[in-house]
This record gives C-alpha cells, sequence and structure tokens, in this order.
C-alpha cells in the first residue's frame, strides 16, 4: 500500500519535469493566456478576510483602496497548483497584515497554476509582466520607490520574482528593495540546465536577496541564488518530512514563523561548520534566518538547525491535498 502511495506521489511531483522533452505542439507555447487571469489583492489588519482588488489599468482601484503610502510594501506570491487561499498564504498574508507594518499584497495567479507544470512554467512570463505593471502603478501614481518593496515567492513564486526584478530594472532603472526566494522552483530552471539569469533568482534581481533552501536539489534550487542562502538541516531533507513536497513547503511554513518570532532561527555560516559541530555554537557569530534577514549580514551561505520548536508560531499546515488532491501528510 505505501509503495503504491510514495510511487503515486513522485509521480505527480515529478510530471511536469519529466514531460519537458515532450511538450505537445506548438500550441503551449503560442498560448498567451489573458492577464486579468492574475489578481492582485491588498490585504489590512482592520478586516483580515476582506481585500481590495487592485486593477493594474486603473489607478482609481488603488486611490480607493487602503494602501498606505507611508509603509512599505510586501508582496505574496505562490508557486504551481497553488492560489491565495491555501493555508500558508492565508496565514502568512495575515501574519503580515496583523503587525500593521506593511502593506501586504497578495498575487494570486490560480487560473494560470493549476494546469501542468510545463504550461505554469511559461505563464510564468505573463504573471511577471502583470506584477511589473503593479509596480509601476504604486510607482506613478503613489510616488513609491521600489526599495520598499519586498517580493516573497514560493518555489515558481520565487522565480517570478527574479523576472520582475529584471523588468523593474529595465523599466525604472530602479532595483526592488528585497526579494526574498522561499525554495525556488528546480525544475525548468537549475535543471536540466540552468536557465538565464532573466528568468532564475539572484542577487542581481534586488538590492538584497534572501533564500531559504528546504527540498534542494529536488523541487527546490540547490545552487545558492541570493545575498543570504538558508541551508535549514542542510537544506534537503526536513524534520517529519516524507514527501518533497512537504520540504519544499516547509520554506513558507519557517517564514512564517519568524514573522511571529523574529529571533527564532539563529543561522551560522558553513565557514564555521566545523566548529557549530564540535559544539562550539556559544563562541560563534549567530544571523537571523526570515523576516528579519538584511543586508547587514555577510553575504554567503547558512547554516540553521530547525526542530519542532517553529511549530508553536504556525497554526496551519498545507497538506498534499492542498496541493494535488491527494490527503496525505506526515507530521
Amino acid at each position: 500500500m505505501w509503495l503504491k502511495i510514495v510511487t503515486l506521489v513522485c509521480i505527480i511531483s515529478e510530471i511536469g519535469s519529466l514531460l519537458y522533452p515532450l511538450v505537445r505542439d506548438n500550441q503551449v507555447y503560442n498560448y498567451v493566456p489573458p492577464e486579468n487571469d492574475v489578481e492582485f489583492n491588498l490585504y489590512h489588519r482592520d478586516d483580515l478576510e476582506v481585500s481590495d482588488r487592485i486593477y493594474v489599468e486603473d489607478g482609481s482601484s488603488l486611490n480607493k483602496s487602503r494602501f498606505d503610502a507611508y509603509l512599505p510594501t510586501k508582496i505574496i506570491i505562490h508557486g504551481w497548483t497553488h492560489g491565495d487561499n491555501v493555508p500558508w498564504m492565508i496565514e502568512m498574508r495575515e501574519a503580515l497584515a496583523q503587525s500593521g507594518t506593511c502593506n501586504v499584497f497578495v498575487v494570486d495567479w490560480s487560473n494560470l497554476s493549476h494546469v501542468t507544470y510545463i504550461e505554469a512554467r511559461i505563464h510564468n512570463t505573463v504573471v511577471a509582466k502583470q506584477l511589473t505593471k503593479l509596480l509601476l502603478l504604486l510607482a506613478y501614481h503613489r510616488g513609491i520607490s521600489m526599495s520598499s518593496i519586498h517580493l516573497i515567492g514560493h518555489s515558481m513564486g520565487g522565480q517570478i520574482s527574479a523576472n520582475v526584478g529584471m523588468r523593474i530594472k529595465n523599466q525604472l532603472g530602479q532595483k526592488i528593495g528585497r526579494i526574498t526566494g522561499l525554495d525556488p522552483a528546480a525544475p525548468l530552471y537549475e535543471w536540466p540546465h540552468i536557465e538565464s539569469l532573466d528568468e532564475i533568482l539572484d542577487p542581481t534581481d534586488a538590492s538584497f536577496v534572501d533564500v531559504i533552501h528546504t527540498n534542494a536539489r529536488h523541487l527546490g534550487m540547490v545552487t545558492p541564488a541570493g545575498h543570504v542562502d538558508y541551508y535549514p538541516n542542510g537544506g534537503d531533507r526536513q524534520e517529519g518530512c516524507i514527501f518533497w513536497i512537504c520540504d519544499h513547503i516547509r520554506a513558507c511554513e519557517y517564514f512564517i514563523a519568524s514573522i511571529r518570532k523574529p529571533d527564532l532561527f539563529n543561522a551560522f555560516s558553513y565557514k564555521d561548520l566545523n566548529e557549530y559541530a564540535r559544539g562550539r555554537e556559544s563562541q560563534l557569530e549567530s544571523y537571523p534566518m526570515g523576516i528579519n534577514a538584511n543586508p547587514e549580514i555577510p553575504f554567503g551561505i547558512y547554516y540553521v538547525k530547525v526542530d519542532d520548536t517553529y511549530k508553536q508560531y504556525v497554526e496551519s499546515k498545507t497538506t498534499l491535498s492542498d496541493s494535488y488532491g491527494l490527503n496525505i501528510y506526515h507530521e
């Protein structure tokens, strides 16, 4: 029984990548999805259940919204098969909005993500174009500097952020302030070959790029992609996970936990890993992972030991059912 379940999940998780050389016809490549399939919703702590829909071609929708030009802006972008209603997206936007310290946008491209992996990969371009239009709207209608923008992207969302960073540099001559990649997608980006840097996350995409790797070499990138790259528990497999998708989503859960307890995670430079292994942790300099990551952290690669403590700060659980319609999850 378990063998059948494992086989089924592996097939579902990997099918988009395995079919990469077998894309049907040129129909997929020639298809341009409607731009209104990408939605932008602004959330405010006054009412977390109701969002303000922002239309990138209509400046009045921004003017009528609860957007506060005096606050920095955080924008959450999901990946393949997800949408704005999956548990981690709901909890992350609410945790950020409740802080009252920022504007919180959610990019909902679920109409374009609930397709085969290769199609979703191709749809990245239209999502990036539309998100760029949103940022231009903020810049032109409300005078927002791109330095106040923080993109938070999981999986494909992390790679979409990279494309947006490139477009903003080209169109505004500014850099986005920060991009956080939550286990940025690897299939069709990092393997079977490395894609163009215009489409894959790297340190040039924002003034500060931080990346949390939780399923490296599989669904997530193993290659360092930021100024600061964190590899919790080695970055490959996470405690309590059987399936790759569990490891992959864990990056989102770690980030949510850090919003509620910014000093929860202590990261140590891989240069000091031998000293850490010898139990000399107290003698080493540690740095925050998650919401409090910042440009003052020396650029490089960091190791973070994560145990079950983080679960005290995460209320929801995103399951395989949320991603693939399978009600299987390992605690």
